[in-house]
């Protein structure tokens, strides 16, 4: 197996952000044929560490699940994240096959906590004569934070992986509880440099992007009923921004705590841990405006 990333003048920008957004795979596959599969990439809001690719090829597209027929892994690592270009991967088919997807496990740390994620793509494929020029594209992505049931097989063993629910959580979750993070670490930043006018900037994205991860953590027409924050006694302009800044400390330990909870799609740790950052995010009023 062979990884051959292409680099362009942007990818080697050490601004860079990017990350993973698809695979494509030719539309047709010839039996024992070495062929590129193509890891593709976007521009992101943040920095992700890439850390391995992984191939098989299935019968049916289930989550959780690669396939039977395992192609093979390749270590990404630094050099392959946050590249605005294409990678590319070689890989060797079976000599037979009943397989009608191409499945690709992708494992990836997200933001300045290191969340980790694993998301899943599929592309529909074909056996035949020749390898094809031509490919399939799949930016379809699934967060695979727990197994879903092995699919159905006429040759399925009775030992496998122990079936769990599906994940419930949008997939789309973990990113915006990273981009809490990143919101809330800038405005422990801009109380301590006493930058006010940036800071109230981020004070209102921060509560804006909480408001989209309390949608997508909590059932519809769910509230968390927190007690409102009572009045407090006046602190001195130094003790107020210190309490400030450990109120936002505490909301990340909170984050991190969320992210866990959704990655495992433990639906009430998840619940529980989002309504304390809510409450601590409302206490920071007394302290910050």
């Amino acid at each position: 197996m062979r990884i051959s990333p292409t680099l362009s003048i942007v990818a080697l920008c050490h601004l860079a952000t990017a990350r993973i957004s698809g695979i494509a795979a030719p539309s047709v596959i010839a039996p024992d044929s070495t062929f590129n599969v193509t890891i593709l990439t976007e521009n992101y809001i943040q920095s992700v560490k890439d850390i391995s690719a992984s191939f098989a090829l299935s019968s049916t597209a289930a989550d959780g699940f690669l396939g039977v027929e395992y192609l093979g892994s390749f270590y990404l690592g630094p050099k392959n994240s946050n590249i605005l270009t294409n990678i590319t991967l070689e890989v060797t088919a079976p000599s037979t096959t009943n397989a009608k997807f191409l499945t690709a496990a992708i494992t990836s740390l997200y933001g300045a906590s290191n969340g980790p994620v694993t998301e899943q793509f599929s592309v529909p494929i074909t056996f035949g004569d020749e390898t094809s020029d031509e490919t399939t594209v799949s930016r379809d992505r699934s967060n695979i934070c727990s197994t879903a049931a092995a699919p159905a097989s006429s040759s399925a063993s009775a030992i496998g992986p122990r079936a769990t629910p599906s994940c419930t959580f949008p997939t789309m979750t973990n990113t915006l509880i990273q981009l809490s993070l990143v919101r809330a670490e800038g405005l422990i930043n801009n109380i301590i440099q006493n930058d006010n006018r940036t800071g109230t900037q981020n004070l209102g994205e921060l509560n804006g992007v909480l408001g989209d991860v309390t949608r997508a953590v909590l059932p519809s027409g769910q509230s968390c009923n927190n007690e409102p924050t009572g009045p407090w006694p006046p602190l001195s302009p130094a003790d107020s921004q210190a309490r400030a800044v450990q109120i936002l400390r505490d909301a990340e330990g909170g984050l991190n705590a969320l992210q866990g909870a959704v990655l495992e799609c433990d639906k009430a740790t998840a619940v529980s841990a989002l309504c304390r950052v809510l409450h601590l995010v409302d206490y920071l009023d007394t302290y910050y405006t």
